[in-house]
């Protein structure tokens, strides 16, 4: 047995011994706060603020591609305009979803 291999067996060996004498670290909820609670926050800092600053920062990479001339800029500016539109409109097309399934 190498040394990686070993290694992801203690690893492993570990983990599962930590969520056996610990299962409420198992199944997230350390520290009193419910699950969907904490993935409530996470999606809704997602959706609020990395979405919508990744698509600009996409539009800046893209225009300064065509600035410089690149042949491939124009295909790249059509899609990060497309992938800006569905970021910012995240919120509403989850907010769809989660109407259609009763939530």
């Amino acid at each position: 047995m190498n040394k990686s291999t070993a290694f992801s067996v203690f690893f492993m060996v570990g983990l599962i011994g930590v969520m056996a004498l610990f299962p409420e670290s198992a199944f997230a909820q350390v520290m009193g706060g419910g699950f969907e609670s904490k993935m409530q926050g996470l999606t809704t800092k997602l959706i609020t603020v990395i979405l919508p600053l990744v698509s600009v920062l996409g539009l800046v990479y893209a225009v300064i591609l065509a600035l410089t001339g690149d042949g491939a800029a124009k295909g790249r500016i059509i899609m990060v305009i497309v992938c800006s539109i569905v970021g910012f409109m995240a919120p509403h097309i989850i907010g769809w979803f989660q109407s259609a399934a009763g939530q």
